[in-house]
């Protein structure tokens, strides 16, 4: 519904946790991108473990600056360069189209979350 605070998230980078083959991170980093009931997206940035981890929420522009575009990088998220470029141009991006591109990548589904 237009107006609605509602947001879906998409966990479309992490690095593998732990425990999960060789280059497994015992620090993980991970990105979110969360599309609210405006079509409106942000984007969502998170490391660490427990009560050691920290995250934020930024919006398009400031996720393609040098800072965030390291932390991008380390959950393995350059492929969603090109995608945070176009919405920053004033493109339009779909939850359709990310989705594809992450099970092309991946062979599975991201996880989503409402």
């Amino acid at each position: 519904m237009k107006g609605d605070r509602h947001r879906r998230v998409l966990r479309l980078a992490s690095t593998p946790r732990r425990g999960r083959g060789e280059d497994a991170s015992a620090w993980p980093y991970d990105v979110d991108l969360l599309v609210d009931g405006d079509g409106r997206w942000t984007v969502g940035l998170s490391e660490g473990v427990g009560h050691g981890s920290a995250g934020c929420i930024v919006g398009v522009d400031e996720a393609l600056e040098t800072r965030w575009l390291a932390h991008i990088v380390k959950a393995q998220g350059e492929w969603l360069v090109p995608f945070l470029r176009r919405l920053r141009d004033g493109g339009r991006v779909t939850e359709e189209e990310l989705v594809e591109e992450y099970r092309s990548r991946h062979g599975r589904s991201p996880h989503v979350r409402d």
